[in-house]
């Protein structure tokens, strides 16, 4: 079972619809009888149709119509990576909210699933069933183009006729930790967490990558920038972090990457938010000091202390 195959059915299937409520031939062959109702989305029973109808549903590692457990499926045979490995054939599934999933902790909240069809850098088209729900009520089969570091949370690789066991792309890894209180908080690595406690304010920031070297500064709320930091040592008030135990309201970061990581993923940057006080979610995504694609330079807004911090390294 190669990808052109599973690919070239599903764009078969491009503008077919459900109709009321929730019918379609793909819940049918699912369910083994016609069904109906709203305990019925579609869009796993869309992937799993992909591959039966090639005799190919063993590649997905179990049978089920919900995206979290199809994605713990894959985890429990070693088939499921993170958004940064992404390829034409993979299986992904979407995050509408940035709620940790109880089927795979390490990852979002598993809402909807897709096939790729293109990668393009951080957006990919997907071919996906029970989608356009706003037009479509019932849903629909359509192509759809999505970032992949705003939704995709997670990704299934399939053993593909000809394809080798995946290796999964391994970027540097970015630790950081905040003072709040007047305490240094434990150390975060990447997105397995966020730094910070719930409406208490951030003072103080520090940051280290795995490879590479980082730059970063915070703005002081009602005052102004501090000097640029490069270094992590939480005794040093010189270079180990930046801050003054003042709330901050804005931090800036900046990643250089390293030859032996251009060579082999390309050229990097920092990803990171924060949240304010006072709010249940997160400015958007920041990359480096980027002011493009309505970015500010920076992650946050002036005059609005922030509880929470969250960092990566991304393309």
């Amino acid at each position: 079972m190669t990808i052109d195959t599973i690919l070239n059915l599903a764009r078969q299937q491009i503008g077919t619809r459900a109709t009321n409520y929730k019918r379609c031939k793909y819940n049918t062959a699912f369910y083994g009888t016609e069904v109906s109702g709203s305990d019925y989305d579609w869009c796993c029973a869309f992937i799993w149709w992909l591959f039966k109808q090639n005799g190919a549903d063993n590649l997905l590692n179990g049978k089920t119509a919900n995206c979290g457990q199809f994605a713990k499926n894959f985890k429990n045979v070693g088939r499921l990576y993170s958004n940064k490995s992404v390829q034409v054939g993979d299986i992904v599934l979407f995050h509408w909210s940035n709620d940790k999933s109880t089927y795979v902790p390490e990852y979002y909240t598993c809402d909807h699933i897709g096939i790729v069809e293109a990668v393009n850098g951080d957006t990919i088209t997907t071919i996906e069933g029970n989608t356009n729900t706003n037009s479509y009520p019932n849903g629909i089969v359509a192509r759809q183009t999505r970032s992949v570091s705003r939704y995709v949370s997670c990704v299934c690789k399939s053993a593909y006729s000809g394809s080798p066991s995946p290796t999964p792309t391994t970027y540097p890894t970015v630790s950081y930790k905040v003072r709040t209180g007047g305490t240094w908080l434990p150390e975060v690595t990447d997105l397995s967490d966020y730094a910070g406690l719930e409406n208490k304010q951030i003072t103080d920031v520090a940051i280290k990558v795995s490879k590479g070297s980082v730059k970063y500064r915070v703005h002081i709320k009602g005052g102004s920038w501090l000097p640029y930091v490069t270094g992590y040592n939480t005794a040093d008030d010189e270079n180990g972090y930046a801050g003054d135990k003042k709330p901050i309201d804005l931090i800036e970061v900046y990643y250089s990457t390293p030859n032996d990581v251009v060579s082999k993923l390309g050229y990097l940057k920092a990803k990171y938010r924060v949240s304010p006080i006072g709010s249940s979610s997160y400015y958007d995504w920041q990359y480096d000091d980027e002011k493009t694609g309505g970015q500010d330079g920076y992650a946050g807004d002036y005059g609005m202390t922030i509880d929470k911090f969250q960092i990566e390294l991304s393309k």
